[in-house]
């Protein structure tokens, strides 16, 4: 077990904003995104589940605009959930709405399609509810895949597939407490961050240990580290004044009590220089958490485990990706419009 506690990076870190794209510009709309990646050279491409289009920025941001839209062909889609590059003329797509994955060459615009197993993705559809969602370029898709409810708890399990196998994947399977089918994530599970060629998984019973798996699922390094979890938001327990949260749900959180124990972690993201992001702070109870809580606090990691230091976010944005010192993060507004920011870390 490695425990390397001590940070190398400055605690006075700050944040300087490069670009901005989106947002309340009607000739930059975006809906839904569901998916957004990085290539190499910095051009972003957003899988935007509400429009139904897969669109790119290029490396300073610029509105490239979309290089899929909705339709069933070859090179459109119809629910597109994640999104990966290549290369840096081709990007892989998967959608739900076809069920398949799609390459394309964004020179060229040519595409080819591969199905994906349906007995995968179906519990998924069944729970309306998508808890998380990646893909690599050697085209292995990732989901969580949830399974029975008894007494407000749910068996999850994380599940790999890969085309031309007949096996799914499961790496791993912890039980999440749930209210209204909705994970609530104050109780502390297993969680998954996937990154280009590792994945990292956390421990289910809540300590703060994660565990590096490479590509083939060997592992690489199992690691710990320090954390106490944070307290408890009048929100999660049943307290807030959130217009947004039903009456009901304040009575149910109320009635399932304080977990004994909760959270120290909600989400982990591997970037792309195969750094380990943790993230702190917890999403309020019914809010979505695929990109995990704006403005949250990350400890980052070395693949190996090694300690770099903790940084918050700039308020109402949540990490999408990292490289080096640049960062590229998703900001909701305030008439919740949607942003893809690029920022820089100063002050290392």
């Amino acid at each position: 077990m490695t425990n390397t506690s001590v940070g190398v990076w400055p605690a006075d870190l700050s944040w300087r904003e490069v670009w901005r794209a989106g947002g309340v510009d009607e000739a930059e709309q975006l809906a839904l995104p569901a998916g957004v990646a990085v290539s190499p050279d910095g051009s972003v491409a957003i899988a935007d589940w509400g429009l139904a289009e897969v669109i790119v920025l290029d490396p300073d941001g610029e509105w490239q605009g979309p290089v899929m839209t909705r339709g069933e062909g070859p090179g459109e889609v119809q629910a597109p959930a994640a999104v990966t590059w290549l290369d840096a003329n081709t990007v892989l797509v998967l959608d739900f709405g076809t069920s398949r994955l799609t390459t394309l060459d964004l020179a060229t615009r040519s595409a080819s399609v591969t199905g994906v197993d349906g007995a995968f993705l179906l519990p998924v559809f069944a729970s309306g509810e998508v808890t998380f969602v990646a893909l690599q370029p050697d085209s292995a898709v990732w989901l969580e895949s949830p399974g029975p409810i008894e007494e407000d708890w749910q068996e999850r399990s994380f599940v790999r597939w890969s085309p031309g196998t007949a096996v799914h994947d499961t790496v791993a399977r912890s039980r999440a407490r749930v209210l209204s089918g909705s994970t609530l994530p104050a109780w502390p599970r297993s969680l998954l961050g996937v990154g280009a060629e590792t994945w990292v998984v956390s421990d289910p019973d809540g300590r703060y240990e994660l565990t590096v798996f490479d590509r083939d699922g060997e592992t690489l390094v199992r690691f710990c580290h320090p954390g106490e979890a944070l307290p408890l938001s009048p929100a999660e327990r049943g307290e807030g004044t959130d217009e947004r949260m039903p009456e009901a749900w304040r009575l149910a959180l109320r009635e399932l009590g304080e977990p004994r124990e909760p959270a120290i972690i909600s989400r982990i993201v591997v970037d792309a220089d195969r750094r380990i992001w943790v993230q702190r702070d917890r999403t309020p109870p019914g809010a979505n958490s695929m990109y995990g809580a704006p403005g949250a606090m990350y400890d980052v990691f070395l693949q190996s485990g090694h300690f770099l230091g903790s940084i918050r976010l700039p308020d109402d944005q949540r990490l999408v990706e990292a490289s080096g010192s640049r960062v590229w993060t998703l900001h909701a507004g305030s008439l919740d419009e949607s942003s893809i920011v690029a920022l820089e870390i100063e002050g290392f």
